[in-house]
């Protein structure tokens, strides 16, 4: 018995424990889709290739079982290069599988021919193109794999069409999901003597700090971290946003972090997010240790007292048993304190009954949505930045290191796609919302009733306020949009929009959108001021 190498690709899918490819059609990749008949595998077809990606990426961090998005070739393939980078800084175990021009037509001008594995190669932990059809059953478990092996992130493979079409044995696939995350994994912490070092000097030190990159602030890896924090007393934070220092989530706690005279990355890079550990954003005499899955991510320099390849959240298990416990209480309650702690003019604008209306009181409105298990998707821009300080979650997704935006939509809707019981808020500003609106649509015909709010203020309010901040308010330029009415966008495409102008008239319009059981945009004029900062070091620009 012969089957074509599609078969075989989506009986490894199948067998790996996948069940949704995020996916656009094309040519190159139909045998695929008439594979999945009947396979127990579904396809959820999006409006663009990036936010297939984007969808992946969600399902990635929401699951920590790797997405799979599925492409045609060529310029479709090329459409996706902008959400991978998203997801390799996001640190997003995802998997691309995009369709190619026939192995046996290349370098002779085949339709859609282009070097597809260089172009991502640069955005992903591997790329590769599929060499025989006996082996595409190989390549998904071994792509599936480098997913989730150490540091997570997004992995692609090419598929030439005339493999996909080829015969090959119909023999039992060897792909399993219990092989995930074994490819060249690191699976313990560093070496005795170095965790003894490092425990060491956090017990010695006066005001120790934990940072974290986007990998290990989520579940599981993040209970480690918290279970050193709990014992130890000090304070642990995730470093995942491309305002750095100036995160919004961190609230008060941010000019702390250049009090520290210690600190310990955990699977976290000392980039730009940490201001590359210098002043002002740190204290010239903090010295840093640091573990991570990969050696080319250890940092070097005097200030670096040790650095070690290892598994972060190993190293935060060991850690909690060889540290002192409780040594550093008072200084990791001053840090969480702060962290909780609002600016004092932040009580009245949550109150505040003006219009437009203030970010933070959309904020205030939206806050007893985000009860237990449900996600909180924040994209970029000043809008969504707003909504990172002013909003907790259980579950939060934001645009990442990367700094793109246009994401958080399609991540919304794998995010209910996994979580279909629970609340799934996606917040964002209005040039946002232009990337992925389409995917109201997909979310429509799918059945995905998340919830989108806009903060609709008429402009790039990101660059304004760059401009603003560089040039002067006389020397704005390009960043004007329109008051468009993106509720009525909604409508159009199935699901319920709503507009608000009004402080009193968000809590009703919110009541209508969850009423309605549909996909729900609510577009809401909001005033345009820029996001906050708390005294860190300067921010780079935010797309």
């Amino acid at each position: 018995m012969k089957r074509r190498g599609a078969q075989a690709l989506v009986a490894a899918l199948a067998a790996a424990g996948v069940r949704h490819l995020f996916s656009l059609s094309g040519n190159q990749i139909l045998s695929i889709y008439d594979a999945t008949i009947d396979s127990g595998i579904d396809i959820l077809h999006t409006r663009h290739e990036a936010a297939a990606v984007h969808m992946a990426d969600g399902w990635g961090r929401v699951t920590e079982a790797p997405g799979v998005a599925l492409v045609t070739a060529g310029p479709g393939h090329l459409n996706t290069v902008s959400a991978l980078y998203g997801a390799l800084m996001a640190e997003s175990p995802l998997v691309l599988l995009s369709g190619h021009a026939p192995r046996a037509q290349l370098g002779r001008g085949a339709f859609q021919e282009v070097d597809q594995a260089g172009a991502v190669r640069a955005v992903t932990k591997a790329a590769w193109v599929a060499e025989r059809a006996e082996d595409l059953a190989a390549d998904v478990t071994r792509a599936l794999d480098i997913a989730t092996s150490g540091r997570p992130g997004p992995v692609h493979v090419s598929l030439p069409n005339d493999l996909l079409d080829a015969p090959v044995d119909d023999h039992p696939t060897a792909a399993s999901a219990r092989t995930w995350g074994s490819a060249g994994a690191i699976s313990g912490p560093p070496t005795s003597s170095a965790l003894t070092e490092i425990a060491a000097a956090l017990d010695a030190a006066t005001r120790p700090l934990v940072l974290v990159g986007p990998a290990m602030a989520r579940a599981p890896r993040w209970a480690a971290v918290r279970a050193l924090a709990d014992r130890t007393g000090i304070p642990a934070l995730p470093m995942e946003s491309p305002r750095g220092p100036n995160d919004p989530w961190l609230h008060l706690a941010a000019p702390l972090l250049a009090e520290a005279d210690c600190v310990l990355l955990l699977g976290k890079r000392m980039d730009f997010a940490l201001r590359f550990g210098e002043p002002p954003a740190f204290a010239a005499t903090c010295r840093f240790y640091q573990v991570d899955w990969d050696a080319d991510a250890l940092a070097t320099g005097p200030r670096v007292a040790g650095a070690w390849v290892g598994d972060p959240e190993a190293t935060a298990s060991r850690l909690a048993e060889l540290a002192a416990a409780g040594r550093h209480t008072a200084w990791g309650d001053r840090v969480r304190a702060a962290r909780a702690a609002e600016p004092a003019d932040w009580a009245a604008l949550r109150r505040s009954d003006r219009a437009p209306i203030h970010p933070l009181r959309v904020a205030t409105d939206l806050a007893p949505l985000l009860g237990p298990g449900a996600v909180l998707v924040a994209d970029g821009g000043e809008f969504g930045q707003w909504m990172q300080a002013g909003l907790q979650a259980e579950t939060r997704l934001i645009n990442g290191l990367g700094g793109s935006i246009g994401s958080a939509l399609p991540m919304a809707l794998a995010a209910k796609l996994a979580r279909p019981r629970d609340t799934v808020l996606a917040v964002l500003g209005d040039g946002t919302f232009g990337f992925h609106a389409l995917e109201l649509d997909t979310a429509a015909r799918h059945g995905l009733a998340v919830l989108a709010v806009v903060g609709n203020d008429a402009r790039w309010n990101a660059e304004h306020q760059l401009q603003l901040q560089h040039y002067g308010p006389e020397r704005t330029v390009g960043c004007e949009l329109r008051p468009s009415r993106y509720d009525e966008v909604a409508r159009a495409l199935g699901a319920h929009g709503d507009h608000v102008a009004r402080p009193a008239d968000l809590a009703p319009a919110l009541v209508r959108a969850r009423a309605s059981g549909l996909p729900a945009c609510l577009n809401v004029e909001i005033e345009p001021v820029g996001a906050p900062t708390y005294g860190a070091a300067g921010r780079p620009a935010a797309h």
